[in-house]
């Protein structure tokens, strides 16, 4: 019998690719930030953060887009970057549809990113967590993340970003 971990994959986003990231968030995000964004500010990010404009950005800046996965099937997406060794890498974005999550399928991908990044020499993943999604907060803290700061992010619209700077050493 094949574990979780053995089915779970990473695979490139293609350029062709990239709108199906946007449809998937968008699938996603409504259901993920129903009680901690206003539906207005979930669409404003979703417009800043996933448009073909700002995915080609990530890209040029040398943020990886990846597929999670399972069982052949697409559930998620994560991206991360720039990967260089002896630096900390940024993970952007960590998303599983609705239906996949709790199946095991995100905790599996992002131990296959943590062993790319070990492997490519970078010592620490940062990442920002909304400080309202006890959640996700929980995800990442049992994958080995820990709480480093508080930032509150002014993303234009009148909004703005209450994070938590989460971290996981690497090395």
């Amino acid at each position: 019998m094949t574990s979780l971990f053995e089915s779970v994959e990473l695979t490139s986003v293609t350029p062709d690719e990239l709108p199906l990231v946007n449809e998937m968030a968008a699938k996603i995000w409504p259901t993920a930030y129903r009680e901690i964004n206003s539906p207005e500010q979930t669409s404003y990010m979703l417009e800043l953060m996933y448009s073909p404009q700002a995915i080609k950005q990530d890209l040029a800046e040398g943020v990886i887009y990846q597929w999670i996965i399972c069982h052949d099937k697409p559930v998620g997406f994560i991206a991360a970057g720039p990967i260089i060794c002896g630096e900390p890498c940024v993970l952007h974005k960590c998303y599983v549809l609705t239906e996949a999550q709790g199946s095991g399928s995100g905790k599996a991908a992002l131990r296959l990113l943590f062993a790319r990044l070990f492997k490519e020499g970078t010592p620490l993943l940062r990442l920002r967590v909304n400080r309202k999604n006890s959640r996700a907060i929980g995800f990442y803290q049992s994958l080995g993340f820990s709480i480093e700061a508080e930032d509150v992010l002014d993303i234009g619209g009148g909004f703005v970003m209450d994070d938590y700077v989460m971290i996981r050493y690497l090395t």
